[in-house]
């Protein structure tokens, strides 16, 4: 039970964008090629490992029919995405953040890839699934300063943020996500104490996504030989490092937001580690900290 409102352990006063949320990258290719599997989990699946933070990329066919996307590969379809996400809106009073975006353009080698996100289709699941006039949050205005007791009055459940506001009730709410292909090609090690480095780097009023995962990518330490699930056991030792060397530094500390693997449903692991930083950070409500640690296994 824990996993599903653990921010209700949160004090009103903390800032949304300054509470330590797990989050997933590419969140709903479960089912898709080896090459291309970032999580085993669904989203709701997910949502039970305490995430609240979906990374959602989407491409439409040649017909118009919407897809998940990880880069050429193609996953479910884009409104069983949406059925497990109503499920969250319907089953829980947490908040959570979907990013949602058309797949960017590639190039590999010489070829040059774009797709189509179908953006009307992408409004409509939108509309039919989660209840936007009620539960999208839309209002970013001071979004630096909207805390948890704020969302709570407000009834709303979720934000989703488009770079271009391209869909009904997206936002163009500021979302830093720093990644180089260079960096998170890295052996685990090195890698480990080379991504410290973002939070030295940006700055931001909204939403910082760190990202943990390491990526196949060609000319790399890793190589591209390498698929997302071998990589990610290569990194899982190193997770508790990562969030120990955050949390004995103040600065990073106050800085450190959402916080995104890979198969974050394989245990809950990296969820705990993650959560057991609102403890340093000192925003869980004092009659509840009890609970949270025995929780988080602090």
């Amino acid at each position: 039970m824990f996993y599903k409102n653990w921010m209700s352990y949160i004090n009103d006063d903390a800032k949304i964008t300054r509470i330590a949320i797990p989050g997933s990258h590419n969140s709903a290719t479960i089912g898709m090629n080896k090459f291309a599997c970032c999580q085993n989990g669904t989203l709701y699946e997910q949502f039970e490992h305490g995430l609240r933070m979906f990374d959602i990329r989407l491409k439409a066919d040649k017909k118009g029919r919407l897809f998940v996307a990880h880069g050429i590969m193609r996953g479910i379809p884009a409104e069983d995405a949406f059925k497990d996400l109503k499920r969250i809106v319907d089953e829980t009073n947490e908040f959570f953040i979907i990013g949602l975006r058309t797949y960017m353009n590639q190039k590999i080698g010489p070829i040059k890839l774009s797709y189509n996100g179908n953006t009307a289709e992408t409004s409509r699941l939108i509309r039919e699934y989660l209840s936007p006039e009620k539960y999208a949050l839309t209002d970013i205005s001071d979004i630096g300063n909207l805390t948890m007791g704020d969302i709570r009055k407000s009834g709303k459940k979720y934000i989703i943020i488009n770079e271009n506001a391209e869909y009904d009730f997206s936002v163009s709410c500021p979302l830093e996500y720093p990644w180089a292909s260079d960096v998170y090609g890295m052996k685990p090690e090195k890698f480990s104490k080379v991504i410290l480095k973002y939070f030295d780097e940006t700055d931001t009023e909204g939403f910082f996504g760190f990202q943990t995962q390491l990526t196949p990518n060609p000319g790399t330490e890793n190589g591209w030989m390498k698929w997302p699930d071998d990589l990610d056991e290569m990194i899982r030792p190193f997770i508790p490092q990562i969030v120990a060397d955050i949390a004995a530094d103040e600065s990073k500390l106050n800085k450190v937001n959402v916080i995104v693997g890979d198969f974050m449903t394989r245990d809950y692991m990296k969820t705990n580690e993650i959560l057991s930083l609102n403890l340093s950070k000192g925003i869980v409500k004092a009659e509840l900290e009890g609970e949270y640690r025995k929780a988080v296994g602090r």
